[in-house]
C-alpha cells in the first residue's frame, strides 16, 4: 500500500513539473508577444510625436530653416518665442524616443532615435540652447549628446 501511494505521489510530482514547464514556456511566449506589441506601440507613439512636430513646421514654412538648416534663433520676438517653444517640444520628442529605444528590448536595435537626436543637435541651434539652459529637463538627450560628442571641424590653417 505504501508503494502505491509513493508511486501516485511520484506521478503527481512528475505531472506537476511537466505542467510547470509548459506554463513557463507559455509565459515566455506571451512575454515575447507583449514586448513586441509594446515596442510597436512605443515606436508608433514616437512617430506620432515627430509627425505632430513636423506639422507645426509645415504650417509655417519659415520654421524649417531653424530646425534643419542651422538657422539661428530669430530676433523678432514672436518668431523667437515660436522657435524656442518648438525646440522644447522637439527636445521632449527626442528624449521620449531615446528613453523608449533604451528601455524595451524589442526597440534597442532601432537606431533611428539616436541618429536623429545627433542630427538635430547639428542643425538646430535653438534645440541646443534650450537643452543647455535646462539639462535636467531632458537627461536622456543630454546623456546621449555627451556620449557622442560632435566632431571638431578641421581647421584650414
Amino acid at each position: 500500500m505504501t508503494n502505491i501511494f509513493g508511486l501516485i505521489a511520484s506521478v503527481g510530482v512528475v505531472v506537476s513539473l511537466l505542467v510547470a514547464a509548459w506554463q513557463t514556456r507559455e509565459l515566455t511566449r506571451q512575454t515575447t508577444i507583449n514586448n513586441g506589441i509594446a515596442a510597436a506601440t512605443a515606436i508608433y507613439n514616437g512617430m506620432e510625436r515627430i509627425q505632430y512636430f513636423e506639422n507645426c513646421l509645415a504650417a509655417e514654412h519659415w520654421l524649417h530653416a531653424h530646425f534643419y538648416e542651422n538657422a539661428g534663433i530669430p530676433s523678432d520676438e514672436k518668431r523667437r518665442i515660436r522657435v524656442l517653444c518648438l525646440a522644447r517640444m522637439l527636445a521632449d520628442v527626442l528624449s521620449y524616443g531615446l528613453v523608449i529605444s533604451s528601455r524595451n528590448p524589442e526597440v534597442r536595435g532601432y537606431g533611428g532615435w539616436e541618429s536623429f537626436a545627433l542630427a538635430m543637435r547639428g542643425t538646430c541651434p535653438a534645440l541646443v540652447q534650450v537643452v543647455n539652459e535646462h539639462p535636467e529637463w531632458w537627461p536622456a538627450l543630454v546623456d546621449h549628446w555627451a556620449a557622442n560628442p560632435e566632431a571638431n571641424p578641421v581647421s584650414g590653417n
